[in-house]
Formats: C-alpha cells, structure tokens, sequence
C-alpha cells in the first residue's frame, strides 16, 4: 500500500487567489463602476462591459470556491492499494475506483502539465451541480474524468507514475 499526501506549499495557491482577488477588484470596482471609460474595440457599449463584468465576477467566484475547496478537503491523500486508489483529491462524489472498473490509465500531456488518466470500462457521470460540469468538462478535453495530477501531492510527477504504473501491472486483472 502507498500512500502520498498533500502538498504542503500553499505558495503557489496563496498567488492564484492573490490574481482573482486582483482581477475581482477590476472588474467589480472599476469595471462596473465606470463602464463609460472601459469602452474599447473588443468592449465596444457599456452594456458589453457591463455583461463582461458580472461574466468575470461569476468566473472569480467559481474559481475561488473550487481552490477554497481543494485547500479545505478532508481525506487529503492519494492511497494506491491492491482494492484500488483512493483519490482523495477528486471533486466527485466516487473518490474509489476498484482495479476492476479501469480499462487502461495513461500519461496525458495536455495544456503543458502531465497528469494520470484513469480511463473506466463504464463512464457513470452521478455528479450533482458543479461537479457534474467539471465532469463533463474533464470527460470532453482529457477524454476521462478521472485524472491525478501531482501538483497537490507531495511527489514528483514521475514518482507518481512508477507508483501508479507498478500497481496497475501488479493488480490489472487483465493480465491474468
């Protein structure tokens, strides 16, 4: 069994919400207070900036929900076991998947990060609210929604990968 935990350098998150908060500012503050002097090619009326405000500030808000609860998540590890992994990191309600349910996991290298892919025999989107858009989001770009990636694990992304790979070999019961 191996288990790797969460990291713990909130530098790079501290920053993240330091740029929301700053663009919160603009675009609620500046922006809508005075959309008159906002008015550019790409913003060409008010009502555009105005539309381009509220659109900017819902987006704000929904990324400073989806980090506040990455940072505030309990059950913060990642445990790789001969049942399965646990992802503790996963926003979806199924944080287990058993090596019976994957049909293959892969490397993916998309937008110049590198995750692990879990591809499952049987796509189930259960999800409710949010979750369900981040799952079909995940699903349509990554081509699974099941996917780790080691920027919140105190581990490199290559250890991730002998770890993950070294189990799957062990227990896909494929190779039998």
């Amino acid at each position: 069994m191996t288990i790797i935990n969460k990291n713990k350098n909130f530098l790079k998150t501290i920053i993240v919400m330091s740029l929301i908060l700053f663009t919160l500012y603009f675009l609620g503050f500046k922006f809508l207070s005075y959309p008159s002097e906002y008015i550019y090619f790409l913003l060409p009326t008010k009502n555009s900036v105005i539309i381009f405000s509220i659109f900017g500030i819902s987006g704000c808000f929904l990324a400073m929900y989806i980090i506040l609860k990455a940072i505030f998540r309990k059950n913060a590890f990642l445990k790789i076991d001969e049942n399965g992994i646990f992802n503790g990191f996963s926003f979806y309600d199924n944080k287990f998947i058993k090596w019976e349910e994957i049909n293959k996991i892969e490397s993916i290298r998309y937008n110049h990060n590198n995750y692990i892919g879990i591809f499952l025999k049987e796509q189930k989107n259960n999800e409710k609210g949010i979750n369900y858009f981040l799952y079909k989001m995940n699903e349509s770009s990554m081509g699974t929604a099941h996917i780790i990636s080691s920027g919140d694990l105190d581990c490199s992304f290559d250890e991730l990968e002998k770890v993950i790979f070294k189990y799957w070999k062990k227990y896909n019961p494929q190779s039998f």
